[in-house]
């Protein structure tokens, strides 16, 4: 008698309990990824089992009695995982490559491998990251940091305090945000000047610092970065997102002619031949940032268009709305109010998937929007609740300010 394997056992309960794979999958795992379980082509991690069950109105240990254990010493089944989730990666299928590499990380583990289990971690929390499921991979990231394989280096706790410290200003955790970067400028204190770690550390900050609204204090640490004198040894791709990050501050501080200087040389280290994504995250932000500036010039106008082509090739679905945010803006502040109506209904169906900074500019461009078509009610309104979300957030000023807009509208 044949033994039913995992795969023939997954298979036959979805189908009797009536679910396609998608509806098994639950957005948590992807199609493609499950018909590879149903064809033996993967086995489950714990973790996918208890999804599995519980999609399936099933015991666990049901499901559990039926995996096959990886061989302690199976190392070409270990280089297979890790090369699907990194093709995944490559082929800019986060959901893809947050199932391949939460597999690979299992066999890491498995195997006591640490080096691959924190490259495969960190590559399901990063693809986590990018699907805009934080809670798993915040959780994906806490347990890097308590596992007994998590290597007590400071450059390792570094990164992934910034990991969180990045989760926690994308969920509107400010102080707990600016709390876990500091913890990551810490840990890499001891690390050269120019290492990766600690400069990424330090880019996180100011961005924490910045969103929270303590101005001062991000630029008292970016200005403190040797990045700009041209002998610095960091890669300049990293070099490029600091003089970004630096840019951002800038724009924010009402100093846009400082926030241009960095943004060209941004702009001078980012090809979209060397790294398309980053070209077309960082023409996206500089558009916003811009915008935030109150500039509505042809330097705008270039950023949109260069992020519109690059989310042709690459980019997500969070990433596209952010875009289009940025063009309701636009359009609100060229009183083409037409065109702002369409992209902000576009954007209110799917504001659920905007993180915390995205989701504030949504009501405050809704804000603007109503003031143009003179309801001063329903501007009140929208500029009232990006002012709770601020409060709620921890960035008290940012909420000040947009009260006092309310307060004008009312007089």
């Amino acid at each position: 008698m044949d033994i039913m394997r995992f795969g023939d056992m997954l298979r036959e309960a979805r189908t009797t309990a009536g679910l396609t794979q998608a509806e098994l999958g639950d957005g948590v795992y992807s199609t493609h990824f499950v018909s590879l379980l149903e064809r033996g082509l993967r086995q489950p991690t714990p973790d996918m089992v208890q999804h599995f069950a519980v999609r399936l109105g099933m015991d666990a240990a049901t499901l559990n009695w039926w995996v096959e254990q990886p061989a302690a010493d199976d190392q070409p089944g270990l280089t297979t995982a890790m090369f699907a989730a990194n093709y995944a990666r490559d082929m800019h299928d986060n959901a893809l490559a947050a199932c391949e590499a939460e597999h690979a990380a299992g066999i890491a583990y498995e195997q006591r491998n640490a080096p691959v289990w924190w490259d495969m971690s960190m590559l399901q929390a990063q693809s986590l990251i990018s699907l805009r499921r934080l809670d798993e991979a915040e959780t994906v990231l806490l347990t890097m940091d308590r596992s007994s394989l998590m290597a007590a280096t400071p450059e390792l706790r570094s990164i992934v305090q910034g990991r969180l410290s990045t989760i926690a200003r994308s969920s509107g955790r400010l102080a707990e945000a600016v709390d876990l970067a500091h913890r990551s400028v810490e840990f890499a204190a001891g690390l050269p000047n120019h290492a990766p770690a600690r400069l990424q550390a330090a880019f996180i900050l100011i961005a924490a610092l910045s969103v929270k609204g303590e101005l001062d204090e991000a630029w008292d640490v970016a200005t403190s970065l040797d990045i700009t004198d041209g002998t610095s040894p960091a890669p300049s791709l990293l070099i490029a997102r600091g003089a970004w990050a630096i840019g951002n501050v800038a724009f924010r501080r009402g100093d846009p002619e400082v926030g241009e200087k960095y943004y060209a040389l941004a702009g001078d280290l980012l090809l979209p031949q060397a790294d398309l994504q980053t070209w077309t995250e960082f023409h996206g932000a500089s558009a916003s940032y811009r915008l935030l500036a109150g500039f509505v010039d042809d330097s705008v106008r270039a950023s949109i268009a260069n992020a519109e082509l690059g989310l042709q090739i690459v980019g997500t679905e969070v990433q596209r709305l952010e875009l289009a945010l940025a063009q309701a803006k636009l359009a609100v502040l060229t009183v083409d109010l037409d065109t702002a109506e369409r992209l902000l209904k576009g954007l209110i169906d799917q504001r659920h998937l905007l993180h915390f900074e995205a989701e504030t500019e949504l009501e405050e461009c809704l804000g603007l929007y109503y003031a143009a078509r003179e309801s001063p009610k329903q501007a009140a309104h929208h500029l009232s609740t990006a002012a709770r979300l601020h409060s709620e957030a921890g960035a008290d000023e940012k909420a000040r300010e947009l009260m006092d807009q309310v307060r004008g509208l009312s007089g």
